[in-house]
């Protein structure tokens, strides 16, 4: 069965002549050339339909084969006849005719998206960022409108009756899309010469994106229409923009808490100290109690996530948990490390002497 009405793919009536063929061909493929339309995957797919429909229609023979088999309703028997999905082609295409269609001529514009990167500060305490990449605006030559100024507006596709679509000869024939107007079931009579009657043009689009408090990664922003303009009067698209959060090199969101490790050495752990430790507002101090063991959490309190609205309570904000690591010393063979060797030696004898490690002593004298 054939998929596609080639007449209506490159907007033409089935009498046209090789020469207007050949002018259609030459019109769309300038339109729709993937060096004008880089990475759109719909102006790709259309590219592929008019070069086949020009294939098929500029041969003599073919485009009487062709003809033929659209006259006998668009079945293809050679493939044995007709099955459930040529049913439901079937009735809506009747049905289709019984009840008629248009097409709405306003098109709504498309989505644009973007991928906002923040550092993870950024992402927790919330705040304002400019973004500006290139992307279709509204053209600045005819304010949008797809028509040059003091041009006729634009009007109903002719081709199609405003439908945006066209159906093939015969009962069976499928309805195509169609290809004098694109589906949209309107032309331009005096297209902008800026814009080739699109109403947009690309160009370099600047926004400022606010981000509330406690933003994750993979968050989605919304800028209601601030996306692609739409065309013949409809609505512009949206901007999405996704929160991709930057690794921090200390620090980790766990749900509204914030979570590091703190390396300290075994004197340290021995006799506590004071170490700066790293936050989303900044460094501040942290205490170390002496005795402190390895795999401790201290709290930081109001140091995490702000709460939203819904869940907030006192503090507004979760905590930061820092998981105390005591370092064992990694001795080199070297005088340094020679010297570091002696003093463990000669620390762990003064252990041993005052009784300062009784667990480890009360093990050891265990018999058995």
């Amino acid at each position: 069965m054939s998929q596609v009405d080639h007449y209506a793919v490159l907007g033409i009536d089935p009498s046209a002549s090789a020469e207007e063929v050949k002018k259609a061909f030459r019109r769309l493929t300038l339109e729709y050339h993937p060096d004008r339309h880089a990475g759109d995957a719909t102006a790709e797919e259309r590219y592929r339909q008019i070069n086949a429909a020009y294939e098929t229609l500029s041969d003599p023979a073919a485009r009487a084969r062709y003809d033929a088999q659209r006259r006998f309703g668009g079945l293809d028997l050679s493939r044995g006849g007709f099955d459930g999905q040529s049913a439901r082609d079937l009735l809506g295409n009747v049905f289709g005719d019984v009840f008629g269609t248009r097409r709405n001529q306003r098109r709504k514009g498309r989505d644009l998206r973007y991928t906002l990167t923040v550092d993870l500060p950024q992402a927790v305490l919330g705040g304002s960022f400019g973004i500006e990449f290139e992307a279709p605006g509204v053209c600045t030559g005819c304010n949008g409108s797809g028509t040059k100024p003091g041009g006729r507006a634009a009007e109903s596709c002719p081709n199609c009756g405003g439908r945006g679509e066209v159906k093939g000869e015969g009962m069976f024939a499928r309805r195509t899309r169609c290809g004098r107007c694109d589906g949209t079931g309107m032309i331009q009579l005096d297209a902008c010469g800026d814009c080739r009657g699109s109403g947009a043009r690309k160009q370099r689009r600047a926004f400022d994106v606010k981000l509330p408090p406690g933003t994750a990664a993979g968050a989605e922003r919304v800028l209601t229409g601030l996306g692609e303009p739409g065309r013949f009067g409809g609505e512009p698209g949206d901007l999405r923009i996704t929160v991709n959060v930057r690794p921090h090199p200390r620090l980790r969101r766990d749900g509204d808490d914030i979570r590091c490790e703190l390396a300290i050495s075994l004197t340290e752990a021995a006799l506590g100290t004071k170490v700066l430790v790293p936050t989303v507002d900044g460094e501040v101090e942290l205490e170390v109690p002496a005795g402190i063991r390895s795999g401790t959490k201290l709290r930081l309190r109001n140091k995490g996530v702000p709460l939203a609205e819904a869940a907030r309570r006192k503090p507004a904000r979760g905590d930061q948990l820092v998981e105390v690591v005591v370092e064992t010393p990694q001795l080199a063979a070297t005088p340094a490390g020679e010297r570091v060797r002696a003093a463990l030696v000669a620390l762990q004898t003064a252990c041993d002497e005052a009784g300062a490690l009784p667990r480890r002593a009360s093990e050891r004298s265990r018999p058995g």
